[in-house]
């Protein structure tokens, strides 16, 4: 059952494979808890789990963000229980701020350090290559002269601290080019 409109939401994603690239077959379920909420505007909100089972491995569920002004309390988390087949099912819980409307679910999963043999491997300290463009006054397009001589990975966040998508030309090697549908100021992070 989709959410009332007007709520803020999350996407997760998530694709599982095998070391050799096979899709997984299995299932991902994101339980709120709690799993009464009141809002503001629409009331009781009764929330129940949401599933999606993996097809070719992958799945994607929009669900309430954990941090959804309207809605109390606030701050609250998401159990996931991963059935995945072949394997153990794992459970934890997730926090699912709307800041981050678009989250790997894989990439964000915690890890158990008491599983597999781990060989901590020091080094001399890298060199950072990131460079953190600041556009004060709202524009359409954003001229980011990065100098990391590379195409760099590039998340903008606007000034109210979102993430906002945009069309991102990597023009040369050391230039960027953002083009939004409108003007924005805020920040643009290349690594």
């Amino acid at each position: 059952m989709p959410l009332p409109p007007g709520l803020a939401t999350v996407t997760v994603t998530g694709r599982y494979a095998y070391p050799d690239g096979t899709p997984m077959a299995g299932s991902v379920t994101l339980t709120p808890t709690p799993r009464v909420l009141t809002s503001a505007t629409l009331g009781v909100i009764l929330l129940g789990p949401s599933s999606a089972v993996l097809v070719g491995g992958f799945f994607q569920l929009v669900v309430l963000a954990t941090d959804d002004p309207d809605v109390s309390p606030v701050g609250w988390t998401y159990r996931v229980d991963e059935h995945l087949a072949g394997n153990d099912q794992r459970a934890y819980e997730l926090a699912l701020p709307a800041a981050a409307p678009l989250v790997s679910l894989p990439a964000v999963a915690p890890t158990d350090p008491a599983e597999g043999d781990y060989l901590v491997v020091t080094g001399p300290a890298g060199v950072e290559f990131r460079y953190e463009h600041v556009q004060a006054s709202p524009a359409s397009v954003w001229q980011v002269q990065h100098s990391l001589g590379k195409y760099p990975n590039v998340a903008v966040i606007n000034d109210g601290g979102r993430v906002v998508y945009a069309d991102v030309d990597h023009s040369t090697t050391d230039l960027t080019v953002i083009t939004f549908p409108t003007p924005y100021s805020g920040r643009a992070v290349c690594s």
